[in-house]
């Protein structure tokens, strides 16, 4: 008796689990799907505050995301898609932040930063591949709705 009560906790506990594993799995694929579809992929909750989540990718010598943000908080994800080592930096008159290390090949990062509305300059920071073409402008504005 004891024993059967001891196994049909057990079952109920994985019961618990696989329902708990296909929603945080649901909602793992519903923002991987997001970021896939758009250059911003939209906001993701941190606690209360929403984070904006812009997909960039580094090429040789390019950096191809979108070019217009929300202000807040913003996660970078950065996937170095070339073939030499890249980084990634976003800087403005009072924002200077970038990987402490070089994205190699096929590496991926995320860089989080709190952006206010204005002007910001993103570019790759290695030797001079800024000059060779890897620079965009991005404006941090509300993005306005039809």
């Amino acid at each position: 008796m004891q024993a059967e009560c001891v196994s049909m906790r057990d079952q109920h506990r994985a019961q618990r689990l696989s329902r708990h594993d296909i929603g945080s799995t649901v909602a793992l694929l519903a923002v991987c799907l997001a970021i896939s579809v758009s250059g911003v992929a939209g906001t993701v909750s941190a606690g209360d505050k929403p984070v904006a989540v812009v997909e960039v990718r580094l090429v040789e010598h390019r950096i191809e995301m979108s070019t217009t943000v929300p202000p807040g908080t913003t996660t970078f994800q950065v996937t170095n898609a070339g073939t030499m080592e890249h980084n990634f930096e976003v800087e403005s008159r009072d924002l200077e932040e970038k990987f402490d290390l070089n994205l190699k090949p096929g590496e991926t990062k995320t860089l989080q930063v709190d952006l206010t509305p204005g002007k910001y300059t993103v570019y790759c920071p290695v030797e001079n591949h800024k000059e060779l073409g890897m620079r965009l402008d991005l404006t941090v504005a509300q993005q306005q709705t039809n």
